[in-house]
């Protein structure tokens, strides 16, 4: 049976300086488990999970955000860091008078997750990050200083169609692993729907993907002191090389009793590539129920049968 629509509602935010909004899309029935609060990468808004959300609310409220310098947002200043962000997250939870959530940070959206757990672990009952990496690696910099360089500034004419398919091809081929697409479920559609996305993006949005993914470079993504108290979770395709399973590793040994499950053939979009697995994924989380031994996922490199806290 087909699910029942979400009641839908916008939420205006402002906090500081900073204007945003987000979604708070709630089940016709209620369920037992806390609101999902889904925080996105570089390239989405609040409205880039139309398939996603529709089987997550299916079982739980899902709220859904263009924080500052995405989507609907304002602009974020470029000297703003994940904090600023995370901080923005904590804001808007109250607000909305969320005194426990559960919180799914997928890329650029898995700094923020993160340090929200982090500096307020009494909020976040669940962790997820999905596509993590303590920092970008070379060739991700490469394709990032490539977009930087192609936009300029506002002052800025647009490129030739050459230079922005060139560009638009390399940041698929990190997002849909080029190199094993041919193995990827819905690969090539993907691959297709990506570039025609990013070749129909506007000046004025590509300034703010590049401000966003300028944030990324020649940091450290995740802050020191790990984290203690909430149960979490850290997956991606098992083909990610956008954030390696090495590096989504990485991240998850930051996090005491924290699991690392790569779904098979996937890479770093596999919510588009692997929608029904993905989300079977994060609601069993959710619902303290075993992710192990899953038929769709493996578990990620170095990592040991019973780790963690026995999910």
């Amino acid at each position: 049976m087909e699910p029942m629509e979400a009641d839908e509602r916008l939420v205006p935010l402002s906090f500081r300086d900073m204007t945003y909004a987000c979604r708070v899309l709630t089940p016709p029935h209620r369920y037992g488990t806390e609101p999902l609060i889904l925080i996105g990468g570089a390239l989405q808004d609040m409205r880039s999970w139309p398939r996603l959300e529709r089987r997550l609310t299916a079982h739980t409220p899902v709220v859904l955000l263009d924080l500052p310098g995405t989507g609907s947002a304002g602009d974020l200043a470029a000297s703003a860091g994940f904090e600023v962000l995370a901080e923005a997250v904590l804001h808007a939870l109250d607000q909305l008078a969320l005194d426990h959530v559960n919180v799914l940070g997928a890329s650029y959206g898995a700094p923020i997750a993160y340090r929200l757990a982090q500096s307020h672990p009494d909020r976040v009952s669940r962790l997820l990050l999905a596509g993590a990496t303590p920092r970008v690696g070379p060739r991700l910099t490469a394709v990032v200083r490539q977009g930087l360089a192609l936009v300029g500034s506002a002052e800025s004419s647009p490129a030739d169609e050459a230079a922005r398919r060139d560009y638009a091809r390399n940041v698929v081929d990190m997002l849909v692993n080029r190199a094993t697409r041919h193995r990827v479920v819905q690969g090539p559609a993907v691959a297709r729907l990506l570039e025609r996305q990013l070749m129909r993006t506007s000046q004025s949005a590509a300034l703010r993907y590049a401000a966003c993914h300028e944030r990324l470079l020649d940091t450290d993504l995740y802050p020191s002191g790990g984290i203690d108290g909430v149960p979490a979770l850290v997956f991606t395709g098992e083909h990610d090389c956008a954030s390696s399973p090495e590096e989504n590793r990485a991240v998850a040994t930051t996090i005491a009793g924290c699991d690392l499950l790569l779904i098979r053939d996937a890479d770093h979009m596999a919510h588009l590539e692997r929608e029904a697995e993905y989300a079977d994924l994060v609601t069993r989380f959710l619902r303290d129920q075993p992710v192990r031994d899953l038929p769709y996922c493996v578990t990620g490199p170095g990592e040991r049968p019973g780790r963690g806290p026995g999910r």
